[in-house]
């Protein structure tokens, strides 16, 4: 020991002395020593080393307050009765104890914090709870924790929560029990430092601490100054802002408590200005954990009870009263003011006037009971105050118009701009006319005073409020407009105020954006002259003006100056040459005044998008091209939300009010790149643009000098030309080879080249402060104009010229610049520095170089670590600061960290561009900053550096090399361990070490650097997770290291190398992170819950594309996940109810149903699992049901469903068989939770689904279940068992079939089966009935059978004797019970067998009735159609084709006649399928696909094989549809091909095909079908080459399924190279065609394309065929279309209808059949189903057989098709006539004849029912079509006029043709009234355009149509009475002119001149009548 410590160990022990002049002899001795150099040094050494044995400066405090206590306890004994000198002396005394213990510490820790912390605490604490002690040092040691503890980073660390917790107890009882000796704000002060410090270093106080701040407050009421309350306060927001994330329910109480005390105290007290600031920052608090994100009530979110809402109108009165106090005293204040109040008061008052104002309320009677005095308060017989307020929008508009003062109108103002800013939807529509009015009135009286900006910034917000708006009525958008025309007036003529062009353009913006006024010419000549000078809002405005509007050609400028000349000086050119230049004349080169663009900055990328779409000739389409780029992430991160939006998000996420994981992108969705194919430009403006640029930059560089020019305006330039070269490139106006050769990227590289040199300049002057900010500027512009996002834009574009710009020199001089930067050596004890310590360097190696949790975070002070603010000198913030705070940076730091961060990412981008320099250099010279012998993490500076490049280095799609990462995640445990007790600095750590996860997971897994990599990294998410198990991290740290093994998962889903080593145990991460799911913290456990499809699902980050994982991982991590969170129920439910609990409980139940609603969501196979366990939970946990089901009816949204019951109803039986298997008494059918299915009670439950129910009760015996059903909703039991016979057979006939198994559970069951079916055959249940149950349900067992299949991908080939098998492993199993396809073929056999006649397959019965096999293919399509789920649907497409199989295995048997229905049946179902595809397959669709594919090929081979002809006339569609699969669908290409192989070559020879092969339209010309090609063209020229004629004829030969337009697209591509190739041969047959209209074959043609063209529309294929449609008549040529219109388009089924038949029913049935023959075939499955119900209705009725017996001796195969719906029995189907009393009545009804708000389809398809309900048709087929007219509009179309028809020849006594005569004469009226009120001409060619009127004929032209048919078809009817044709006109009594009128509205213009004529002679006829009746 050296001589001056043991003169100071000798001096320490000799203070404790009895004898006081002893003591303070050495006292004296103690104070010169310690001040020693000498001394201090060993001390330090020694304090530093932490070597036990030597004085250090914690034994000399130990000596030291031993001498205290010595000296206290002398005065505490000595004598009270002294003289006042005494006294003093005494005082003198205590002062300098006091003194001496501050100079101490100071002088221990004035150059690092050395003493202790547990000591210098123990000691603070110790005093100031001693009664004697605090009463003399409370006050000095109160200070010194404040200054010289609180304030120091190292012991803000150290402080651990229970010493934490011992601070906030004992200065909360000094501040509720106040003395004089201690300041009490200074206690207060003490109090917020303590809670933040518990707050941010903790997990926060206890709850039992809300009591105090009770008492502090309500204490504050009793006084009349409350001294510090406003830090008790900020105290308070610190704690609640805490305690609400896990207590919401409580805080909310609390705030209902206190609330009204502070009201009180506002009012009654005088309250000084921060005071006012917290308490408003406390109310604003209080309304967002009450309305989070403004939701208003319980269901939305909100916290309501009725003292809240007292409170509400309360605070709004009191601050309506204030705010008014304001404005008053603004009136009579002298001298200038600001007029505005406060933003924080604004909020709050839009906050709440959006919680109060209420449509239905306009004024409220409240009771004051804030203004109540305590004594008042305790006496409850004295009456509240009460008092009337005003509410809702008529408070604004009242303050807006009752003063002329600004003071009192902009605080309104400013309320209802941020009022309609947040909450645009609380203006309701009525208040938008007058709100407007008032603004306007407001805005002209002072054009350049202070309200003026107020005005125009709320006149912006309602004009994007009511640009949202689609539901404004005509007249209030007519009322609207009138105001806004003159806002707009108004605000043009204000723009040159540069005080408030800002608002102006704002304004202008809005207005233009919501399309509120018409833009005018005057508009653009802002952007053309000096009116004002471009800027950004000016710029702003002029986007969305190019977004919106059309730029005119010219504007005229002054009287006689036109601008029309394009080339020189057109409107574009203008606005180029004022955003370039800011002035139009050309001298503007020799101006020495630099343009705006050069001096200012504008928003990225913004100039370059007008300049460059001003040179295109659609400016507005290459405008809206540029704005539908998404925005990056790397320029959205400058928009930061309010500090408590998290919290929000957490409450809205607990009450399922926001479901964020229902947005995440699904499997299917891929991203298009935009074509920008289309856009021309203007060459002339492009050149114009080219040679300003040029100019401009010539402008500069003429101007340059390298000691006074600006680098910021160098790199402006040179990113506008760049920019605008990426614009160009992104339009596709010019490749990007060519704009790197381009003068103006030439020009770039000079500008750039001349602001390098002024970066060399200043390596040597990095001490002056302009060159400093000036550099920090150009680095930022340079910085904003790289890109590092992957996805095409012209950022990305623009991105990579830049870098090319950037050459080797500029780029090493800016790294020697930050380096050196970064290493100037500080003086050392520089501010935010101490000197480096001398701790023992190999130790400290050797503890780093141990990677194990525990050395990596011990627990020995962290000495080296930085005191952020050890001298206490700074105490702007509350607390220590934060290491990374920016004060701790000069400005030479700041310029080094934005240097590294541009370094950083031109390293990351140009790993995707062509670069000038040396990126790999450039990163190994960033790497060697943060090189072990140069970092120090300890300087702020360094941990910021090592931050930046954690976060900006590594790149994720094009990673680092594994060696530098292994570099960059070397120091990282050194800097972790540094710091692992600094909560703020983790927490940073942690998020920033996120981006460097997915260059971890590299391709060589084996190699040594990526070992080392993941060691690094692993071992401290390791040492954080044994860190957070201990409980000594944060919840922020914790949410952290959630996301960290969030990324972690994403960059290795299985867990392979992401394993954590935590004592010595290996931890897989897939392990870990289920954990979180019990987390203390609520807010983790949440984002635990959300992110917990991260184990069922592999997401990459960046792609939209998610692959499941394998079925075991998901299922174990679901395991995991469920007993994790009902882990943390479990232990809540040991607990007692409280307060507490009921917010933990609700906590645990929303991370428990978070947790199930993402794994419902993201995992199909756990998608039953997930489901049940939210059943089981609501009995078991208590789960809401109202939140289960908001959750429920979210995710079925999602899934497609129409409606939550759908989506529940599907999984039914599989949670009907759980809940029962869990054989609990508890777990009955009757306790089973159907509240989730949406029914009230237990008989709606049982009603609807008894079905599903009853079948697992039979298999159970439990037959009194069964009763018990029945008696509920009142049925016999019995006929519940016959109505499920079905569903019951299926639990049973598997398990008889069953054979070839050992399996004893097999065994067991069908043991069961057999005792449950023996019991139904008893006579008590069923009996002898099971046997006509089982006959005549056959097809029904059949599709319940087939729906039990479940073909798992690991079933055995053995059993299966499908050559293909598409299932796939995570196939989610159906509901149950669910088999193989060998047991249900089995059971099939089984079934046949068991029959009475022994026939040999169940095909064969039934066949003998052969409508089975129509019902099965129907019911498995409804199926099909009816689900959403890729999976279910893939499952029943197997199901498909599985019967198919077996139907195409006995089709040769004929199938009891009903072969060629299902043949057709099927290849156009699957056609259907096969047109479904989606764009994009992923690994079930594509299953799904190739099962179509095989299916169809198998039905193809089998119909050539048995069928001889039957495939001739599908064999177009089905070459159509499969010919575009070839090139769109790589994946099938082979399979396809193959089949068309086998159809066109295979069968080129096949008697029944060559004709057909022959009509195909031609292979495309591609080298995959050039054998198909080649084989189809000699069988269709085998006879010699076709003329054009023949072509033509041949493409007319085929006939398109109408549903099928795609079909015809090869036959439409080749058919336009034939008219491209033969244009002399067209003009001879345009020739032919023009002399012969009526059969020339160049109309035929032109009729044919338009019918395709009209087919192709909502179809498959609609573009394509349109625009190759549009092409053959592109080369046909202009036709005279008048020539065409005599083609009259008769309906050809009718025709040959009158050809066949004389009877008119006949006629009608064979129209009827016809079209339902042919709706057959079509996709709805619901208009399939209705057609069918039709057919087999009408085909049993005496007419229906009558048309039989006729038709089946014609050679049309349509009753080949239609056999299966014919019955052989001789009795016909007699159908019940509607005879009503009054018939007339149903159809006498305005609204039902003349369509309302309804659409077309509505209106129709309701008439045609209402006709056929009303009794007056007759006809008996006509009655049973009902079912398609329900579903069909194009039906009832068809057969409207035949109801007519009908109704009129049964009509005797006219009084059916009066009333239709009434109704549809009145139809025409109203069109012709509409018609006339929009027609603005009477032109034919603009009767059938759309009208621009505002008032728009609402009858549909399709209604018109309709009705115009049926006068039509009528017409055309032979009349019974009539004796002319003339006569046939007038079965009804129209107004043929109106009728003319509408046809001419409909472009029926032929038909129109029909009907006029018809008026006329019918006029002529009734005039000649009346002379003839006055002559007699």
């Amino acid at each position: 020991m050296s001589l001056a410590l043991n003169d100071l160990l000798i001096c320490c022990r000799q203070l404790e002395l009895d004898r006081a002049t002893e003591r303070k002899r050495e006292i004296e001795k103690f104070k010169r020593l310690i001040k020693d150099p000498e001394t201090v040094r060993h001390l330090d050494q020694h304090s530093d080393s932490k070597q036990g044995k030597y004085l250090n400066w914690d034994a000399v405090f130990r000596f030291l307050q031993k001498y205290i206590q010595k000296e206290t306890e002398c005065l505490r004994t000595a004598r009270q009765n002294v003289s006042a000198s005494t006294q003093a002396s005494r005082q003198k005394k205590m002062q300098e104890i006091s003194s001496l213990v501050k100079g101490f510490i100071k002088c221990a820790n004035k150059r690092a914090p050395r003493l202790k912390c547990q000591e210098l605490l123990n000691y603070i604490i110790y005093t100031v709870k001693d009664s004697s002690s605090g009463a003399i040092y409370g006050a000095d040691c109160s200070n010194i924790l404040l200054k010289d503890i609180l304030s120091v980073r190292k012991y803000w660390c150290e402080i651990s929560q229970q010493q934490w917790l011992e601070l906030f107890s004992v200065y909360c009882s000094l501040y509720l029990k106040p003395s004089q000796d201690i300041n009490r704000v200074l206690v207060a002060r003490i109090i917020q430092v303590v809670t933040k410090g518990c707050c941010s270093q903790t997990d926060g106080l206890n709850l039992k601490f809300l009591d105090f701040f009770c008492k502090a407050i309500h204490q504050a009421r009793q006084e009349t100054s409350s001294a510090g309350l406003n830090h008790i306060l900020a105290a308070f927001i610190i704690f609640l802002k805490t305690l609400s994330v896990n207590f919401r329910i409580r805080v909310c109480e609390l705030g209902d408590e206190i609330l009204p005390t502070l009201l009180y105290i506002w009012t009654q007290q005088r309250l000084n200005n921060s005071l006012k600031e917290v308490i408003i920052e406390l109310f604003q608090l209080q309304i967002y954990i009450h309305h989070p994100k403004g939701a208003k009530t319980q269901d939305k979110g909100a916290y309501e009870s009725r003292k809240w809402r007292s409170i509400l109108y309360n605070l709004y009165d009191l601050l309506v009263n204030e705010i008014s106090h304001i404005g008053s005293r603004g009136k009579y204040t002298s001298g200038s003011r600001n007029i505005a109040v406060k933003e924080n008061l604004i909020e709050l008052m839009a906050d709440i006037c959006h919680q109060v104002f209420n449509e239905d309320s306009r004024s409220l009677e409240i009771s004051q009971s804030y203004t109540t005095t305590q004594k008042e308060l305790t006496d409850y017989s004295v009456p509240c105050k009460k008092r009337k307020i005003e509410l809702g929008w008529e408070v604004i508009k009242d303050h807006l118009q009752k003063s002329q003062n600004d003071f009192e109108i902009v605080p309104w103002l400013q309320i209802a701009t941020q009022l309609i800013s947040k909450y645009p939807a609380s203006l309701p529509n009525c208040e938008l006319s007058p709100l407007l009015m008032i603004l306007y009135q407001l805005l002209p009286q002072q054009r350049h005073g202070e309200r003026t900006p107020y005005v125009l910034r709320c006149l912006m917000e309602v004009a994007l409020c009511q640009g949202k708006r689609s539901n404004l009525e005509s007249s209030l958008k007519s009322d609207l407009l009138k105001i806004w025309i003159k806002i707009w007036s108004i605000t043009f003529r204000g723009i040159s105020s540069e005080q408030i062009q800002t608002e102006n353009f704002g304004l202008l913006g809005a207005i233009i954006q919501g399309s509120l006024v018409e833009v005018d010419r005057e508009f653009w000549k802002l952007f053309t002259g000096s009116a004002c000078r471009p800027s950004c809002p000016a710029v702003c405005c002029l986007t969305l003006a190019l977004t919106i509007c059309v730029v005119p050609e010219s504007v005229k400028i002054g009287i006689e100056k036109n601008i029309c000349d394009v080339s020189r000086n057109s409107l574009k050119e203008l606005i180029m040459k004022w955003l370039l230049f800011c002035q139009l004349e050309d001298d503007f080169e020799d101006s020495t005044e630099l343009p705006p663009i050069l001096c200012s900055n504008f928003p990225h990328l913004t100039l370059e998008k007008i300049l460059v779409s001003l040179t295109m000739k659609n400016c507005k389409a290459a405008m809206n091209f540029f704005q539908s780029v998404p925005e990056c992430e790397q320029h959205q991160k400058d928009t930061e939300e309010p500090s408590f939006s998290e919290a929000e998000d957490l409450f809205l996420q607990t009450t399922f009010d926001k479901m964020d994981f229902l947005t995440i992108v699904k499997e299917h969705t891929i991203e298009k790149h935009q074509s920008s194919v289309g856009f021309s430009v203007h060459q002339n403006l492009k050149e114009s643009l080219d040679r300003y640029l040029l100019r401009l930059s010539e402008q500069l560089l003429s101007n340059y000098s390298s000691e006074t020019s600006n680098s910021e305006m160098f790199v402006r330039c040179s990113s506008l030309l760049v920019g605008v070269l990426g614009c160009y490139c992104y339009l596709g106006v010019l490749a990007e080879e060519e704009a790197y050769k381009s003068e103006l990227f030439q020009k770039a590289k000079s500008l750039m080249q001349c602001a390098g040199e002024s970066i060399t300049l200043f390596k040597n002057k990095t001490s002056e402060e302009p060159r400093i900010v000036s550099l920090r500027n150009m680095i930022h512009l340079c910085t904003s104009c790289l890109h590092n996002c992957s996805k095409h834009s012209p950022n990305k574009i623009a991105s990579g010229f830049f870098l090319r710009l950037l050459t080797s020199k500029l780029m090493n001089d800016i790294a020697d610049i930050c380096k050196s930067l970064a290493f100037i050596i500080k003086k050392p004890f520089d501010f935010g520095e101490v000197e480096s310590l001398e701790e023992d360097s190999d130790e400290n190696q050797m503890r780093m170089e141990d990677q194990s949790y525990a050395s990596l975070f011990n627990d020995s002070p962290a000495s080296s670590v930085t005191d952020a603010n050890e001298s206490g000198k700074s105490q702007i913030t509350i607390g220590a600061m934060n290491p990374l705070a920016e004060e701790h940076l000069s400005k030479q730091d700041l310029l080094s960290l934005d240097i590294l961060k541009f370094l950083c990412m031109c390293v990351t981008t140009a790993q995707t561009n062509i670069v000038s320099f040396r990126a790999a250099d450039i990163r190994r010279e960033l790497l060697m900053l943060i090189d072990s012998s140069m970092l120090d993490p300890t300087r702020s500076l360094h941990l910021h550096m090592y931050l930046v490049l954690l976060k900006a280095l590594p790149g994720e799609e094009y990673p680092l090399p594994m060696e530098d990462v292994a570099k960059l995640l070397k120091p990282l445990p050194n800097v972790c361990s540094s710091y692992h007790r600094d909560q703020d600095v983790c927490k940073t750590i942690l998020n920033h070490v996120l981006h460097v996860v997915m260059n971890l997971c590299h391709r060589n897994m084996d190699d040594e650097n990526t070992r080392d990599a993941q060691g690094q990294f692993l071992t401290v998410i390791g040492a954080f997770w044994h860190l957070t198990k201990e409980g000594k991290s944060t919840f922020s740290v914790r949410m952290a290291l959630v996301n960290c093994l969030k990324t972690l998962l994403e960059a290795d889903p299985y867990s392979k190398w992401s394993i954590l080593n935590v004592k010595g145990k290996d931890l897989p991460v897939n392990e870990v992170f289920p954990q979180f799911l019990a987390d203390n913290h609520h807010q983790v456990r949440m984002l635990a819950a959300e992110s917990i499809n991260r184990l069922f699902q592999h997401i990459k980050r960046g792609s939209s594309t998610l692959k499941a994982l394998p079925l075991k991982l998901q299922q174990t991590a679901f395991e995991n996940a469920y007993f994790k969170a009902q882990e943390g129920m479990r232990e809540l439910s040991h607990r007692t109810e409280n307060s507490e609990s009921l917010d933990e409980i609700c906590n645990r139940k929303a991370t428990l149903l978070m947790m199930i609603a993402v794994v419902l969501h993201c995992s199909p196979v756990c998608e039953k699992q997930a489901l049940f366990a939210l059943c089981k939970s609501v009995k078991e946990n208590g789960l809401e049901p109202h939140l289960v089901k908001k959750v429920l009816k979210k995710v079925s949204e999602t899934f497609g469903y129409r409606c939550l019951e759908d989506f529940m109803a599907s999984h039914l039986d599989y949670l009907v068989l759980e809940w029962l298997n869990l054989q609990d008494p508890e777990y009955s059918i009757s306790s089973f939770p159907f509240i989730l299915l949406n029914y009230t009670n237990i008989e709606d439950f049982y009603r609807s689904c008894y079905k599903i129910l009853i079948p697992p009760l039979v298999i159970r015996s439990h037959f009194d279940e069964v009763k018990l059903i029945a008696n509920q909703i009142q049925e016999d039991w019995k006929s519940l068992l016959t109505d499920s016979f079905p569903k019951i057979l299926v639990n049973i006939l598997p398990y008889f079939a069953y054979e070839g198994t050992e399996d004893s559970g097999m065994a067991q069951q069908r043991e069961t089966a057999t005792k449950v079916y023996d019991m139904l055959k008893d006579e008590s249940l069923l009996g002898k009935q099971i046997d006509h149950l089982f006959i005549s349900n056959l097809p029904e067992i059949v599709v319940e059978l087939l729906m039990t299949l479940h073909e798992p991908a690991t079933s055995g080939a053995s059993q299966s004797t499908d050559p293909c098998d598409f299932s796939g492993d995570l196939d989610p199993a159906p509901n149950p019970p669910h088999f193989p396809s060998h047991v249900i073929k089995a059971t099939f056999a089984y079934i046949s067998n068991c029959h009475k006649t022994k026939l040999k397959s169940i095909l064969e019965i039934l066949s003998k009735s052969p409508d089975s096999y129509q019902k099965i293919l129907l019911a498995i399509c409804e199926q099909a159609a009816e689900t959403n789920n890729v999976y279910k649907r893939h499952r029943i497409i197997k199901i498909y084709h599985l019967f198919v199989s077996l139907l195409m295995n006995d089709i040769k048997s004929g199938l009891g006649g009903a072969w060629a229905f299902v043949l057709r049946d099927v290849i156009y179902t699957l056609i259907h399928y096969i047109n479904q595809r989606p764009s994009h397959f992923m690994d079930v669709s594509l299953r799904t696909f190739s099962l179509c594919c095989d299916l169809l090929s198998r039905v193809c081979h089998t119909a050539v094989t048995y069928c001889k002809d039957a495939l001739e006339s599908h064999l177009h569609v089905i070459v159509g549809t499969l010919i575009p699969l070839v090139d769109d669908q790589m994946e099938v290409q082979e399979q396809v091909l193959d089949l068309l192989k086998f159809l066109v070559i295979d069968n080129k020879d096949n008697e029944n095909l060559y004709m057909t092969i022959k009509l195909l339209d031609p292979f495309p010309d591609h080298v995959v079908f050039k054998d198909l090609r080649i084989t189809q063209q000699k069988i269709k020229y085998s006879r010699g080459p076709f003329s054009l004629l023949e072509e033509i004829n041949h493409f007319l030969s085929v006939s398109a399924y109408d549903a099928l337009p795609l079909t015809r697209l090869e036959g439409l591509k080749d058919l336009r190279r034939q008219l491209e190739q033969h244009k002399d041969q067209m003009m001879d047959l345009m020739r032919a065609s023009q002399d012969n209209p009526q059969d020339g074959i160049m109309v035929k043609l032109v009729v044919s394309l338009l019918q395709l063209s009209k087919m192709a529309v909502n179809h498959t294929g609609e573009r394509e065929v349109l625009e190759a449609v549009g092409s053959c008549l592109g080369e046909v040529g202009p036709i005279d279309f008048s020539t065409i219109a005599i083609q009259h388009s008769k309906d050809t089924s009718y025709n040959k209808a009158l050809e066949l038949f004389e009877d008119k029913e006949l006629q009608w049935t064979f129209v009827v059949l016809t079209y339902l023959n042919n709706t057959l075939v079509e996709d709805c499955v619901k208009v399939r189903a209705a057609a069918v119900t039709c057919l087999k209705s009408i085909l049993t009725t005496k007419t229906g057989h009558s048309f039989w017996d006729i038709y089946k001796a014609t050679t049309d195969p349509m009753l080949i098709y239609l056999q299966p719906f014919r019955t052989s029995r001789k009795k016909f189907l007699e159908v019940p006539s509607l005879d009503k009393e009054s018939p007339l009545e149903g159809l006498d009804d305005t609204s039902l004849w003349i369509p309302q708000s309804e659409n077309h389809d509505i209106w129709l398809k309701t008439l045609t029912c209402a006709f056929l309900n009303s009794g007056g048709t007759k006809s008996e087929v006509l009655q049973l079509l009902k079912p398609m007219c329900e579903v069909k509009t194009d039906f009832c179309q068809t057969v409207l006029p035949y109801l007519i028809h009908d109704i009129l020849l049964q009509d005797t006594d006219e009084s059916w043709r009066n009333l239709l005569s009434t109704h549809i004469q009145g139809f025409f009226t109203s069109c012709f009234k509409h018609s006339s009120q929009t027609s603005r001409s009477t032109t034919p060619a603009n009767l059938d355009s759309e009208s621009e009127h505002f008032f728009r004929c609402h009858v549909d032209k399709k209604s018109q149509r309709t009705m115009l048919a049926v006068v039509d078809y009528m017409r055309r009817q032979k009349r019974p009475s009539s004796g002319t044709v003339f006569d046939d006109a007038f079965w009804l009594e129209l107004n043929y002119l109106e009728v003319a009128k509408v046809a001419q509205s409909c472009a029926a213009h032929f038909t129109a001149l029909l009907y006029a004529e018809i008026y006329a002679d019918k006029k002529n006829l009734d005039d000649q009548e009346k002379s003839l009746w006055y002559t007699y």
